[in-house]
C-alpha cells in the first residue's frame, strides 16, 4: 500500500487556461478516492499529471516519501485506465494480461508466474485462454483492471473508465472494481462526472469544479455537510434546490417561513445564526428532495397559494417516487407521500420535514452551520 500526496498544485496552459489551481490532496494507504466533477473540471489533467503524461506548472507530488514531479512516467510505479480502454482482439486474456510485462522486457518464465499469480488471485484464472470476443463488457472491464494490477502499481488512476460501457452494467462494473481494489488494497484515485458513482465505491469523494478542490471526505460527510452551494448542487439524484429565506426575529427564539408555513429555528441553529450575525438577515435555504413530502391535494387552490403547487413531471431513483413543481419561480422536487399516484397538473400540498436546515451564506455560497 501506498500513500500519494499533492500540495499545491497548478496546471496552466500558454492561452492563460487554468486547469489545475492550488489543488491539494493527501490519500491514506489503500483507499479508493473518487474524484467528482463536471466535464473539463480538471480531473483528468491530474490523473494525467500524477501519471507522468502531462507536467504541472508548479507544486509537487509525492509518492510515499519519494518526490517523482521528474520522474519518468516509466518509472513512477503507477498505472492508468483511460475511458477508451481496449483489450487486444488478437490477442487471448493471458496475452493481454502479459503484454505489459514484455513491455518491460521482464524475462518469459517471471512473466507466466506473474500473470498466474494475479490471475490466481484475482479469479480470473478461467478467462485466461479465452479471446476478448468471448466476453461480455463487464469481463472485459474487469480483465483491463487486472491488466493493470499485473504490473504492481503503487498507484492506480482510473479516468472514467465505465463510460464506455452500456449504461445497464455501470452498476456490475463498479462491483467488480469494488472487489479487486478491495483484494489488492491498491491506491486509486477513480475520476467520474456521475456523483452517484462516486458515492457508491468512494472510501472519501474529493469534488472538484473548474480546477479547484472543493470538499473532500467521506461520502456520508459530503452528504450531510456540504461546504458550499456548489457541492451541495453537484451531488446525487435527484439535485438539490436552493430557495431564498429570511431569518426572523419574534420575541423569545427565531424563525423563518416559506413553503406557507412557518418554522421555529431549533435552538442549536439559532445559536449558530445568532453568533455568525444572520438574524433579520436572508440567506439561502437547501432543499432536498427527500426533505419535501408532497401530497395530493382535491380542493381547488388559487395560483400561488403557499404550500401549494402543480406536479410538472413524475421521475423515480432508486425505488422511490419523486414530483417536480415550481415555487416561487425556482424549481424542486419532492418525495411523493406513501399511498398517492400523482401524475402531471395535479395540485400538491407541500410539507417540509429537515428538523436541521442546510443553509449557505446568500453571498458567498458557503456553508453557514458548519466550518471547513
Amino acid at each position: 500500500m501506498s500513500k500519494l500526496t499533492i500540495r499545491n498544485l497548478y496546471r496552466t496552459y500558454t492561452n492563460h487556461q487554468i486547469a489545475l489551481k492550488d489543488f491539494k490532496l493527501e490519500t491514506k494507504d489503500g483507499e479508493l478516492v473518487a474524484i467528482v466533477g463536471p466535464s473539463e473540471c480538471g480531473k483528468s489533467v491530474l490523473l494525467r499529471i500524477i501519471a507522468g503524461l502531462e507536467s504541472s506548472t508548479d507544486g509537487a507530488i509525492w509518492l510515499d516519501e519519494q518526490l517523482i514531479n521528474e520522474t519518468d512516467a516509466k518509472a513512477r510505479q503507477v498505472a492508468m485506465v483511460f475511458s477508451n480502454y481496449t483489450l487486444y482482439p488478437e490477442m487471448n486474456i493471458f496475452d493481454n494480461l502479459a503484454f505489459g510485462l514484455k513491455l518491460l522486457k521482464y524475462p518469459p518464465s517471471k512473466i507466466k508466474n506473474k500473470v498466474y499469480e494475479v490471475a490466481e488471485n484475482l479469479h480470473v484464472t478461467e478467462y485466461l485462454d479465452k479471446m476478448p470476443s468471448d466476453l461480455s463488457p463487464v469481463e472485459c472491464f474487469k480483465i483491463v483492471l487486472v491488466r493493470a494490477f499485473v504490473k504492481e502499481p503503487k498507484i492506480l488512476l482510473l479516468d472514467d473508465p465505465i463510460t464506455q460501457l452500456p449504461k445497464e452494467c455501470h452498476e456490475e462494473a463498479l462491483e467488480e472494481l469494488q472487489k479487486l481494489q478491495k483484494i489488492t488494497k491498491v491506491t486509486t484515485l477513480f475520476a467520474t462526472e456521475r456523483p452517484e458513482e462516486g458515492f457508491q465505491i468512494g472510501d472519501r469523494v474529493a469534488v472538484m469544479k473548474e480546477g479547484e478542490l472543493l470538499q473532500i471526505g467521506t461520502p456520508k460527510e459530503i452528504f450531510d455537510t456540504p461546504m458550499s452551494m456548489s457541492v451541495a448542487g453537484a451531488m446525487m439524484q435527484p439535485v438539490m434546490s436552493f430557495a431564498e429565506i429570511e431569518i426572523c426575529e419574534k420575541e423569545d427564539h427565531l424563525e423563518t417561513t416559506f413553503f406557507g408555513e412557518t418554522h421555529h429555528i431549533e435552538e442549536e441553529v439559532e445559536e449558530i445564526l445568532r453568533k455568525k450575525g444572520y438574524v433579520d438577515k436572508k440567506v439561502i435555504l437547501g432543499i432536498r428532495p427527500d426533505d419535501l413530502v408532497v401530497s395530493l391535494t382535491e380542493k381547488d387552490i388559487k395560483k400561488d397559494e403557499p404550500g401549494t403547487s402543480e406536479v410538472k413531471y413524475i421521475k423515480e431513483y432508486s425505488g422511490k417516487k419523486y414530483a417536480y413543481f415550481d415555487y416561487n419561480s425556482a424549481a424542486f422536487a419532492g418525495r411523493i407521500k406513501e399511498g398517492n399516484e400523482l401524475a402531471p397538473e395535479d395540485k400538491i400540498v407541500i410539507c417540509y420535514k429537515n428538523r436541521v436546515p442546510i443553509l449557505f451564506n446568500k453571498d458567498t455560497g458557503d456553508a453557514i452551520l458548519y466550518e471547513r
